[in-house]
């Protein structure tokens, strides 16, 4: 079994349990209030969510099998190795960030900003010029996302 095959092969499992955890949400946001006040109601964000995981699905099984009927492996991913401990780094950035907001109840826009430099600089190269733009990504990414919860679905977070 060829590399292309294997990677094929763990796309495919991957996308299948993305699409699971989709219905999930699916399924939970079936079982929501309808909406009292709220545009959109409290099923929106699940909802959201539940389509962005099913697009992702797709684009991976499409590539998956693009890639087992032609053998095809993409440039950047033939000559990358993966390093576990970026990986790992990034998992234990989100734990941190889940108990900072869940237990500490640290406001979202700083907790969030600060998750997204140390994910970003977990992945990346650590140079200040990266600290500067995973800093302002995760600052205008919080500030969205705030936004959004705040004025169209009624949410306060932190």
């Amino acid at each position: 079994m060829t590399e292309a095959t294997r990677r094929s092969i763990a796309d495919l499992v991957l996308s299948l349990l993305v699409v699971a955890g989709a219905v999930t949400l699916f399924i939970g946001a079936a079982e929501l209030p309808p909406p009292r006040f709220e545009p959109l109601g409290s099923a929106a964000l699940p909802r959201i969510l539940g389509g962005l995981l099913l697009l992702f699905a797709a684009i991976l099984s499409v590539r998956a099998g693009l890639r087992l009927r032609h053998g095809w492996v993409a440039p950047e991913t033939a000559a990358s190795t993966a390093d576990p401990r970026k990986g790992f780094a990034v998992f234990l950035a989100l734990v941190a960030y889940v108990f900072a907001l869940d237990v500490l109840r640290l406001p979202f826009v700083p907790a969030t900003t600060v998750f997204v430099t140390v994910a970003g600089l977990s992945i990346g190269a650590r140079s200040w010029r990266n600290l500067a733009v995973f800093a302002g990504l995760g600052l205008v990414l919080a500030l969205a996302i705030s936004t959004i919860l705040g004025h169209f679905l009624y949410i306060t977070i932190g």
